[in-house]
């Protein structure tokens, strides 16, 4: 339960979310205080019961980057915006089946984002679909770069993982979002 509460912590911090009040093991943080650990996170061997939670919840993330890409392809006319949604939405519909059954393993399905990061997602989603042209584009790699950067920051906390397939697909994942990022960056400096 920790470390579930840690990633949905880290996923708000990365996309601006202010970070409620949370209460732990008796101890209230804040809301403009964050742990240390979270703002730098140090991964460590992981239990097969947390690889099946990460698989779960970036399951679930990827189906909503599945959903983004698809916007990209279907209102963008950029073709660097085109050709980075394509190739991201191909690794993530190839690394779906893999997280899907990692889950299984530990009897987890995938994980619905937390109640302020699901209103976050909306908003953002209406936002995308009312924008056209270049503000679209703008507004998509901002989105999905900061999309990346949680998905990054989950699949760092399982580059120790004891499980083989979590740690090799987290790698992964890191890797390809890494270099989707800076492409994202510099279309985005292209874009203004």
């Amino acid at each position: 339960m920790r470390r579930t509460r840690s990633m949905a912590l880290i996923v708000m911090s990365v996309v601006g979310l202010p970070i409620p009040a949370v209460v732990a093991s008796g101890v209230a943080a804040r809301p403009a205080q964050a742990p240390a650990a979270l703002a730098s996170p140090t991964p460590s061997a992981t239990t097969p019961q947390e690889a099946a939670m990460f698989a779960a919840m970036m399951a679930s993330h990827h189906q909503d980057g599945i959903e983004l890409t698809q916007m990209a392809l279907d209102k963008s006319t950029n073709d660097g915006v085109r050709a980075v949604a394509q190739r991201s939405q191909q690794n993530q519909k190839a690394q779906l089946p893999q997280l899907q059954s990692i889950a299984q393993s530990g009897n987890m399905s995938p994980q619905p984002p937390e109640a302020p990061l699901a209103r976050f997602n909306e908003q953002e989603m209406t936002e995308l679909r009312q924008l056209s042209g270049t503000e679209f584009d703008r507004k998509w790699l901002d989105t999905f770069s900061s999309h990346h950067m949680s998905a990054i920051m989950m699949a760092d906390l399982q580059r120790d993982s004891a499980d083989t397939r979590t740690r090799d697909i987290a790698r992964q994942i890191r890797d390809q979002q890494l270099q989707d990022v800076s492409d994202m960056n510099n279309l985005r400096d292209q874009l203004g």
